[in-house]
């Protein structure tokens, strides 16, 4: 359960800006990586990962966010769930309040998506999206509180926007590597393009750790990142056999954000 401080903070952003929060706390944890279709033999994740972060804007505390592993219901038995909740804090819900949920539902071995929701309350604004997974077809549709649009084709192998990241965790990073991996959200599939960049030392409220930066393309991301001239984004995992997320950076026109682990429980250690 998240704890949330009762201080409240009187600070004046402009509007323009604070609306744009909820995008990139939904941006930073939707970021594309490369699948494979061989079966691991070890996973770096298992049942029972929990995972705690702090989100940043500037040096400002903004949100809060849970990332969890889950073994699928009865109905879908094998099956893996991944779960991520995202909120503001107390003081920004004042200038725009954030409570989202996103489950992406995966065959075993993480090699493809079989079945993406994201419950998005945000200030005013509701959604309810679901994207079903059809494999036989080779088909996503995205729908919006049961309202369809039309199928699309994806590509083999083709994961949602948070379970890509669990994909990524399942390779070894080689620096100086590009990899090139189709990702939906249910309206297009693209191939997106993915940069392993250097490795660094990343000090965090969870600890310090040896971490290899990858700097996904953010040409295709759309929003704030095609309107923000030089926009970046950077993500952080241990290099080590779990490959953490320990730490994700956004620069863009309207600043900088940070997601930084906070505190964490690993399912084969309980």
């Amino acid at each position: 359960m998240m704890l949330y401080s009762k201080t409240r903070l009187v600070l004046h952003f402009p509007y323009d800006k604070v609306r744009m929060l909820p995008l990139i706390l939904s941006v930073l944890f939707m970021i594309p990586a490369w699948v494979t279709a061989e079966t691991p033999n070890d996973l770096p994740f298992n049942v029972g990962d929990h995972f705690y972060y702090d989100i940043k804007w500037g040096i400002f505390k903004v949100g809060e966010a849970e990332m969890l592993v889950e073994d699928a219901d009865e109905k879908f038995p094998g099956d893996l769930k991944f779960v991520l909740l995202v909120r503001t804090t107390s003081w920004a819900d004042a200038f725009y309040r954030v409570r989202n949920r996103i489950e992406s539902r995966t065959n075993a071995t993480v090699t493809k998506s079989l079945h993406y929701t994201k419950s998005q309350h945000e200030g005013s604004r509701k959604r309810e999206i679901v994207v079903n997974f059809d494999w036989e077809k080779k088909q996503a549709q995205y729908s919006n509180f049961d309202e369809k649009l039309e199928p699309i084709s994806i590509s083999d192998n083709c994961h949602d926007p948070f379970s890509v990241l669990f994909a990524y965790r399942l390779r070894d990073f080689v620096l100086g590597d590009h990899i090139v991996i189709p990702i939906t959200d249910g309206k297009k599939c693209l191939d997106t393009d993915i940069a392993v960049m250097e490795r660094e030392n990343i000090k965090v409220k969870a600890g310090r750790f040896d971490c290899l930066r990858v700097r996904p393309d953010v040409k295709d991301l759309g929003g704030i990142f095609s309107k923000s001239k030089n926009a970046s984004m950077d993500i952080w995992f241990s290099d080590d056999k779990n490959k953490l997320i320990v730490k994700m950076s956004s620069s863009v026109s309207i600043g900088k954000f940070r997601v930084e682990l906070r505190e964490y429980v690993l399912g084969d250690s309980i």
